[in-house]
């Protein structure tokens, strides 16, 4: 577990204090417990970012706040937590990152013209059916302009230990508290998303990010080519 460091990540998390206990507790918990300053290093520092499966968008804002030269759109199926996300933004000075949230149907990849230069999932196609995984990351294949990054971070399934904790929280939030929203809680490994990554033409590398955390994360960043 560790706390916010960067001014950015500070600001980010700033921005909830005057939200609901419930919703300030939430975004607490996941930033202390997700990597999100190492997952940051690896997003593009310019060019139009989408993030799926955003939740309360505060990865998102982080990732607008670390880099003025970057555009960040978070989606979710949620529309509630996208309702809270935009409210965040109020607290936002005039000017200071280039953010906005949009709720959106599970599955379905937004698009703009010339592509994505990244599309960054965070802890969200383990809540997916393998068929339906393996759909989406070939949209969002599609969705990327030459050259553009796709960036999954989930949980990986070893160590075992670390892996069962993981599960554990992920099915209590899921299918006992509800503030997750999604079933299926199919666990991939590393390995598992690198090849349907690859299968969809990008060229990837995979890197751990769970020194410090109780949960084995991992990201897997793969590269559409040029042409």
């Amino acid at each position: 577990m560790k706390p916010p460091r960067s001014a950015a990540a500070k600001r980010a998390l700033g921005l909830w204090k005057k939200s609901a206990r419930s919703a300030r507790l939430h975004t607490t918990i996941r930033w202390w417990t997700a990597p999100f300053e190492a997952l940051e290093a690896e997003v593009p520092r310019s060019g139009n970012i989408l993030e799926v499966g955003c939740g309360h968008g505060v990865f998102a804002t982080f990732l607008a706040l670390s880099s003025a030269s970057r555009s960040v759109v978070g989606v979710d199926i949620d529309a509630e937590k996208i309702q809270l996300a935009q409210a965040s933004l109020l607290g936002l000075r005039p000017g200071e990152a280039t953010v906005s949230f949009e709720h959106r149907d599970s599955g379905e990849v937004l698009t703009i013209e010339g592509g994505w230069d990244a599309i960054v999932f965070a802890d969200v196609l383990y809540l997916l059916a393998p068929e339906d995984r393996s759909r989406l990351l070939s949209d969002c294949f599609a969705a990327l302009a030459p050259g553009g990054r796709l960036i999954v971070k989930e949980v990986d399934t070893e160590p075992r230990i670390k892996a069962r904790v993981a599960q554990l929280q992920e099915a209590l939030a899921t299918k006992v508290l509800r503030i997750t929203d999604g079933d299926a809680l199919d666990f991939p490994s590393a390995a598992d998303l690198e090849a349907l990554m690859v299968g969809s033409g990008l060229t990837t590398r995979v890197a751990r990010l769970d020194k410090g955390y109780f949960h084995p994360h991992c990201v897997v960043v793969g590269t559409k080519s040029l042409s």
